[in-house]
């Protein structure tokens, strides 16, 4: 017998977990083309019973209790966007993100990276008629007043839930949870127990994040303050919209697992970690292209952000260097310590005060991969093959590092 919170299997049939009758869980199975619902299903000689969960769980988590139609990938995304936006009375800016963060907590699993927002709201804002709204949308919501205080092994991390949670202080131990349950197969232990952490989130927080890699690189964005004062909904309406846009979103999910991809707009405009943000956001838009590439613009700020914090750090500078020697000396070799000259004229000309040791450069050189060697003369440095500088322009281009040629077609 196996305890599931859902199966995905490689027929194209899905277990689900479902509200019963009762106060406890269904299964509900999808082969396909049709659904039935059961208290359990055998399979190979398997039979699937759904999880065990304590009541305060179920009672605190939402689950539909059964599907219907939605219509099309942009009617249903349209009906979400209208209830955020009457929900916030806030602009685009926020709406439409937090529209594609609801489709991806229903698609989570068949995501690289967790959907992951951090929303700032500041003194002057009220966050609680969205997050009363995200948990009546989002995929097995399960809200956290101080996400400080919890621990992974100790939420219902077996279910994959959505968290929603504020965080006062985002301590060290805090952000390395986020972190670890931004990728699949990441395990947190504790008490001789092993827990899967991945998991979409959303966290409400007063300030933004000091470094957004510690906690795994989230997609941020502040929360305005309301155009008017907007009450909270009825335990009736909040009924209606969860009865009703969780039996949608539950269709979605299983019509449209299997067409999870690569976005279709170019991934390539933006860096690394943007291109994950891209992809947890995007990729569970489906049929539906011109739809899903209305992600870009609330993403391309923050990737011109990174750009210009890796274009400050150390390793870029050196990197500028390195391009600059390919493209405009003909000696391939290239010592060190005639390196680290050059490295302290570039942090001069940005108001750098401090300079840095030929010890420094070489470390940072092999921070990059590059190997230095005995040059003519005895001296320690690299020769600049065309190998090594097909490498320089390929870590160049992740580090935002723009060659001079570049940079005055841009000015």
């Amino acid at each position: 017998m196996v305890h599931t919170g859902g199966e995905v299997f490689s027929d194209s049939s899905v277990l689900e977990l479902i509200q019963g009758q009762k106060d406890g869980l269904d299964l509900l199975s999808w082969n396909g083309k049709s659904a039935k619902m059961a208290g359990q299903f055998v399979r190979e000689a398997e039979t699937f019973v759904p999880l065990c969960i304590d009541p305060s769980i179920l009672r605190a988590m939402r689950f539909p209790s059964k599907t219907a139609k939605y219509g099309s990938t942009r009617k249903l995304f349209a009906e979400i966007t209208s209830l955020i936006a009457r929900a916030t009375q806030v602009g685009d800016s926020v709406v439409l993100p937090l529209a594609f963060f609801v489709f991806a907590t229903w698609l989570a699993d068949c995501l690289p990276v967790a959907p992951f927002v951090w929303m700032m709201s500041p003194p002057t804002t009220t966050a609680a008629p969205l997050r009363q709204l995200l948990s009546l949308l989002c995929r097995r919501a399960f809200f956290l007043s101080d996400i400080s205080s919890a621990r992974f092994q100790s939420l219902p991390m077996d279910l994959h839930p959505t968290l929603l949670g504020e965080v006062f202080q985002p301590t060290q131990r805090v952000l390395n949870m986020l972190h670890a349950s931004t990728r699949h197969g990441t395990f947190v232990t504790a008490g001789g127990k092993a827990v899967d952490a991945y998991c979409s989130k959303i966290i409400f927080a007063r300030e933004p994040l000091r470094d957004p890699a510690r906690a795994g690189y989230p997609f941020e964005t502040v929360l305005p303050p309301a155009r008017e004062y907007v009450p909270p909904m009825s335990a009736s309406e909040a009924e209606r919209i969860a009865s009703e846009f969780q039996a949608k979103l539950l269709q979605y999910r299983l019509f449209n697992w299997a067409k999870v991809r690569a976005p279709a707009f170019d991934m390539n405009q933006f860096t690394v970690p943007m291109r994950e943000v891209a992809y947890s956001l995007a990729a569970s838009i489906t049929d539906d292209n011109e739809l899903q590439a209305q992600i870009v613009p609330f993403l391309q700020p923050r990737d011109r952000e990174i750009r210009a914090d890796r274009a400050s750090l150390l390793p870029a500078i050196v990197l500028e260097v390195l391009l600059a020697r390919c493209h405009g000396n003909n000696d391939k070799n290239f010592p060190v310590t005639e390196m680290t000259g050059y490295v302290n004229t570039v942090l001069r000309g940005r108001g750098e005060t401090l300079e840095v040791s030929p010890e420094r450069v070489g470390w940072t050189l092999r921070i990059l991969g590059f190997h230095t060697g005995c040059l003519t003369g005895g001296r320690k440095g690299l020769l600049l093959l065309n190998d090594v500088c097909e490498k320089i322009h390929d870590l160049a281009a992740a580090y935002g590092v723009r060659t001079l040629r570049e940079a005055s077609r841009e000015n």
